[in-house]
């Protein structure tokens, strides 16, 4: 987990936004900024807590793809929730969705920071809520609808649940694949590609857009056809997370190498020597079982 950067609210700042007693911290409440203007990270927004928020709220940590900041004790009772209810009893944590952000990666330091509190305090995962289950608003708008390229379920499965929550029906092209309770529609010609990515991520519950992103540079990914990879030095993808995650035995880091390959050579059983061909038999197999729906 990246470091948390303490930006600790005054007592004259806080007495103007928050309730007198002592936080029961038996929730953690999931917010997004909804400010999409380039630098409104973090620290910009520690910033405006520090130094009074013109409106009338306040909570504890803000977010984003480099750092976590606190502006809060976890004790305080902020105002964030628009319930009393739920500002006496839980921790809030805003997300930034700033342009020039990188929204994955600053949804993983959250899920750090709540899996931290999740600890410290015996917070159960189901006690992890959004912001709409305290006061209806459409928050944390793009975790509801999944168009940044992480869902709601996403969050809550890297936090150990299980995926139940069913986003606002919008369907669009990054969303959809054909698949259905019998399988995909694959071609079946060993080739990894977008379709084949597409299928895999329906199979395994993740976000459906056909993208494997935050790879590094290897044998393996350079195996990929299309634009089914995304290159990056950082980050790194919730689709292969739960492919990591149903092979077992593997470490759950996200990157495609030889032994995730290795192990799903293994698991479908193909010859065993962690190399993606050009096209690839382990892909064939792949491609039939999720034709099948048997993956």
């Amino acid at each position: 987990m990246v470091k948390i950067r303490k930006n600790i609210v005054s007592k004259s700042v806080a007495d103007k936004v928050t309730y007198s007693g002592i936080n029961s911290k038996k929730y953690i409440v999931i917010h997004e900024t909804a400010n999409t203007s380039k630098g409104a990270d973090a620290d910009a927004h520690g910033r405006l807590q520090a130094n009074g928020n013109s409106r009338n709220a306040s909570w504890h940590y803000q977010v984003d793809d480099k750092e976590i900041i606190q502006s809060f004790s976890d004790n305080a009772q902020c105002w964030h929730a628009g319930n009393r209810r739920y500002n006496e009893q839980s921790i809030g944590i805003e997300i930034c969705v700033n342009s020039d952000g990188d929204f994955e990666k600053a949804v993983d330091n959250a899920v750090d920071l709540v899996k931290y509190l999740m600890d410290k305090y015996n917070i159960s995962v189901s006690n992890v809520i959004q912001h709409n289950q305290a006061s209806g608003k459409n928050c944390p708008r793009y975790l509801r609808s999944g168009e940044k390229g992480v869902t709601w379920n996403d969050f809550i499965f890297e936090l150990g649940g299980n995926k139940t929550y069913k986003p606002p029906k919008k369907q669009t092209a990054s969303t959809t694949v054909k698949n259905t309770s019998t399988g995909a529609s694959l071609k079946v010609d060993g080739k990894w590609g977008n379709a084949t990515t597409r299928a895999l991520q329906s199979a395994l519950g993740t976000t459906v857009d056909g993208i494997i992103s935050n790879q590094r540079r290897n044998a393996v990914t350079n195996a990929f056809y299309g634009s089914t990879i995304r290159f990056s030095n950082s980050g790194n993808s919730l689709v292969v997370r739960a492919l990591q995650r149903k092979l077992g035995g593997l470490k759950v880091d996200g990157l495609l190498g030889s032994a995730t390959i290795r192990a799903l050579q293994k698991y479908l059983g193909t010859i065993v020597d962690g190399k993606l061909s050009r096209p690839s038999l382990v892909v064939k197999e792949l491609q039939r079982r999720l034709n099948a729906g048997t993956f």
